[in-house]
C-alpha cells in the first residue's frame, strides 16, 4: 500500500512488502523488501530502487536466512518480465540475476507440460568459496503466484513515481 502526505507530497510504502514467493515442491525462495533508498527520487545501477530484506531459501532439509540481502526493484522488473514470457510461451528462461553481483541467483527453466526446473547459488560473502547451490522443481501455477507477487511491487514503485 502507497501513502502520500497531500500537505507535503511525501510518498510512504507499506514495509516490508513480499517482493515475491516461488514455490517448488521440495522447496520455495522467498524475498522480502524491508527497506528502500533513494525512493522516490533517485534510481540505482540496476534501475529501479535498491532496497534491503531478508531472503530465505528452503531447499529439502537446508535452508539459508539472509536478514539483510541487499537488492534492487530492476532485478524484480527483469525477473517478472522473464517469468510472463515462460509463462505465456511454456518454454525457456527466467532468471534472478544482478548485474553486476554474483551473490544470489537463479534460473527458472520450464520443462515440459507446465512444469519447470529452478537452479541457484548463493554466496553470503562472495569473495569466500562458500557456496550455496540448490535445485528444485516447480511447476506453472507456482510461477504465477510468484509473477502476482512481483506485479503487486512494480505497482506500488511505477504507481508511486505516475507511471
Amino acid at each position: 500500500m502507497i501513502y502520500t502526505n497531500l500537505c507535503q507530497g511525501e510518498i510512504f510504502l507499506d514495509l516490508p512488502m513480499k517482493a515475491f514467493c516461488l514455490n517448488g515442491n521440495n522447496g520455495k525462495i522467498k524475498l522480502t523488501i524491508d527497506e528502500v533508498f533513494g525512493f522516490p527520487d533517485n534510481t540505482c545501477m540496476e534501475d529501479g530502487y535498491d532496497f534491503i530484506g531478508h531472503l530465505d531459501i528452503y531447499v529439502g532439509c537446508y535452508e539459508v536466512h539472509c536478514v539483510k540481502f541487499c537488492s534492487s526493484t530492476g532485478v524484480l522488473y527483469r525477473l517478472l518480465a522473464g517469468l510472463q514470457l515462460i509463462y505465456q510461451t511454456l518454454e525457456g528462461t527466467a532468471e534472478y540475476r544482478h548485474l553486476y553481483e554474483n551473490d544470489f541467483q537463479f534460473i527458472v527453466k520450464m520443462t515440459r507440460f507446465g512444469h519447470a526446473n529452478i537452479t541457484g547459488s548463493f554466496h553470503e560473502f562472495p569473495h569466500l568459496s562458500n557456496e550455496f547451490t540448490f535445485e528444485m522443481e516447480t511447476d506453472q501455477t507456482c510461477i504465477e503466484k510468484a509473477m502476482n507477487d512481483l506485479k503487486a511491487v512494480e505497482r506500488a514503485f511505477c504507481d508511486a513515481m505516475g507511471k
